[in-house]
């Protein structure tokens, strides 16, 4: 053979790195057929970095042609390739026979059937042809070793794919395209393949290119490399395994760069900026990263974030990632840092920052300090205790610092005595209530005593005939009203304060009158609610509330009406809906006349004549009577 290869010449075959390019474990090759396992050519294609680099040739490219095996043996570094191999297997000498086997199998194999063409139009078919429908050993070989010919005239890895995604054109049937998808997968698997494809980006768009084709949750942009784009599209046509796990192994190979993603600006004289920006920028590439069981590409995708960051984050360098900041900067950063992949040590270290803050004795007083407005610091406090809730804390030490939170802002509500107008005798201003709603919605509130506090004062607020003739029934039409009706239960809904779906009820009008009957009708249209039937009389409105679908919401019936009273229709109410709002009206307001409802248990009654507005007032009183504590 040639001369012993020189030191500089092995560096790269020393630089395996088995645990980012996602073959940890190397194939034992006992049989020249088992040099074509995917197993096998990733081996391969680690041994023969440097070869296949500065050839632009692929593993599946060497197993099938014997001119690149050829040129492979003629390397001054092939020796020591299957040295290094033997030992790395622990078997010394028993390479070199099954690697010269392989390269007559080649050629015999080559020689019994020519590689046939392939063009777009026909490669389908020829690949059928050639397999039989089968997926044998000698199908798969003709396949690849016909997809070899086709890439000899692509001169770098960009042409190469370019010449694959040509054949695949708009291809789905998954047979034909595994072949393509495991070239493909060989080709981003390699240093050079990757930039070749890229042409060459720097580092921190070619990082987020092949993240988007990983993961998928955006589009490349307009500018990106046309191999790029043709990669994109057939990705997301249909699955191509061998190509995403090939572009997972080129992130982890990007991410064991020294490269930066950001730079330090001319006035940052000790990079801490520009370290800030490199941890957030890892940060979100983390988080894109992320599935609902871990990373894509599992572990050694974890592994590659970790010893990134590593780099960054440790006890020495979090006071500078956080200097200048105020104390809720710092919280926000610290968060977002334990939501990384972290080392051991480095989440250590970002935890145990986190709880000096909160064990400090000025740890209030910081807090509060980071905001001027009473409403911000309410808000703020609310931020801090969601990030503790989300955080990644044990859940002891999680529950203990969301309720140490809790603490200072139900402190704080009590001392500034923020819902003393809520909680006195005389009814508040709608615009205070309005605005203590305004921060529920917010997520202003801790969960705890502060929330339980802002519930229970809120509670009966809302509901009262002032309040929702302020908020809702000043609204300009059914719409807005529907609209400020669904904010309003939604905003409560943080706090656990229910409150009425006036779109969803359904009732029943009662009167013998048609007029009376049309205006309370439409009183309750114009309110919102969303289904209104009407009984003639008392007696149809007993056949009606006798139907198999007789759930009514809320009924508002006459007094005085033939064939059967409202009080009639109040008694058989009462039998199977003692809780049913019910409005009883009536011109006989007297005393006797009253006591006989309340006997029945009406929930209120209101007499005639009255105005739409206090018809409104009435039947609201009713309906948040429902359910209400101490109602």
């Amino acid at each position: 053979m040639t001369a012993a290869p020189t030191t500089a010449e092995l560096a790269p075959l020393d630089a395996v790195h088995a645990d980012l390019d996602g073959g940890a474990d190397l194939a034992v090759c006992r049989e020249p057929d088992e040099f074509y396992s995917a197993q096998a050519r990733d081996t391969i294609g680690r041994y023969c970095q440097r070869f296949f680099d500065e050839n632009a040739l692929t593993p599946t490219e060497l197993l099938h042609s014997p001119k690149h095996q050829q040129s492979l043996s003629n390397t001054p570094t092939f020796v020591a390739i299957l040295q290094q191999a033997e030992r790395a297997m622990d078997r010394k000498g028993a390479l070199t026979a099954l690697v010269n086997e392989v390269a007559r199998l080649t050629r015999e194999r080559l020689k019994d059937a020519l590689p046939p063409d392939l063009t777009p139009a026909t490669y389908a078919a020829t690949v059928a042809r050639l397999t039989g429908g089968k997926d044998s050993f000698s199908g798969r070989f003709r396949v690849d070793a016909a997809l070899t010919t086709h890439l000899y005239q692509g001169r770098s890895f960009a042409e190469k794919a370019r010449l694959l995604l040509d054949l695949g054109g708009d291809l789905e049937d998954a047979d034909a395209l595994a072949p393509i998808d495991r070239l493909l997968g060989e080709i981003v698997r390699s240093d050079s393949g990757t930039a070749s494809c890229a042409q060459d980006a720097p580092f921190a768009d070619l990082v987020d290119m092949i993240v988007t084709l990983i993961v998928g949750d955006r589009t490349l942009p307009d500018t990106a490399p046309p191999v790029l784009a043709g990669l994109e599209r057939l990705i997301r046509r249909t699955a191509m395994p061998a190509l995403c796990d090939g572009l997972i192994v080129a992130l982890r190979r990007e991410l064991a760069k020294p490269n930066r993603f950001t730079i330090t600006s001319s006035g940052d004289l000790f990079g801490i900026e520009a370290v800030q920006r490199e941890i957030m920028a890892l940060s979100q590439l983390a988080q894109r990263l992320r599935t609902g069981e871990g990373y894509f590409g599992g572990a050694r995708t974890e592994a590659a974030l970790q010893r990134r960051t590593a780099l960054l984050v440790n006890e020495d360098t979090l006071p500078e990632i956080t200097k200048g900041r105020s104390l809720m900067q710092k919280l926000r950063i610290l968060f977002v840092l334990q939501k990384m992949p972290l080392s051991p040590s480095a989440a250590r270290a970002v935890n145990g920052y986190v709880r000096q803050f909160f064990d400090g004795r000025d740890f209030a007083g910081r807090l509060l300090d980071c905001w001027k407005e009473r409403h911000d610091k309410l808000k703020g406090l609310g931020e801090v205790q969601k990030l503790v809730l989300d955080s990644d804390f044990a859940e002891d030490d999680r529950d203990a610092m969301a309720q140490q939170v809790d603490e200072i802002q139900n402190a704080f509500i009590r001392t500034q005595r923020l819902l003393g107008p809520l909680q006195a005798k005389e009814e508040p201003n709608p615009d205070l209530v309005l605005d203590m709603v305004r921060l529920a919605g917010e997520g202003a509130f801790c969960t705890g005593k502060s929330r339980a506090a802002v519930a229970k004062a809120l509670y009966r607020q809302v509901h009262r005939p002032r309040f929702v003739r302020s908020f809702l029934l000043g609204a300009a039409g059914g719409k807005e009203r529907s609209a400020r009706a669904s904010w309003l239960r939604g905003a409560l809904a943080e706090v656990g304060v229910p409150f009425i779906d006036l779109g969803s009820l359904r009732a029943l009008v009662v009167d013998d009158e048609e007029g009376p009957r049309r205006f309370v009708a439409s009183v309750l249209q114009d309110l919102g609610i969303g289904r209104i039937d009407t009984a003639a009389d008392g007696q149809d409105a007993l056949d009606r509330l006798a139907a198999p679908d007789a759930r009514f919401d809320l009924i508002v019936c006459d007094w005085m009406m033939p064939k059967a009273s409202g009080l009639d229709v109040l008694k058989r109410v009462r039998e199977s809906r003692p809780d049913l709002p019910f409005l009883m009206v009536t011109a006989l307001a007297t005393l006797k006349a009253v006591q006989r409802a309340l006997a029945f248990n009406v929930s209120a009654y209101i007499a005639k004549p009255f105005t739409p507005e206090q018809l409104e007032d009435k039947v609201f009183l009713v309906l948040t009577q429902k359910g209400t504590p101490g109602a």
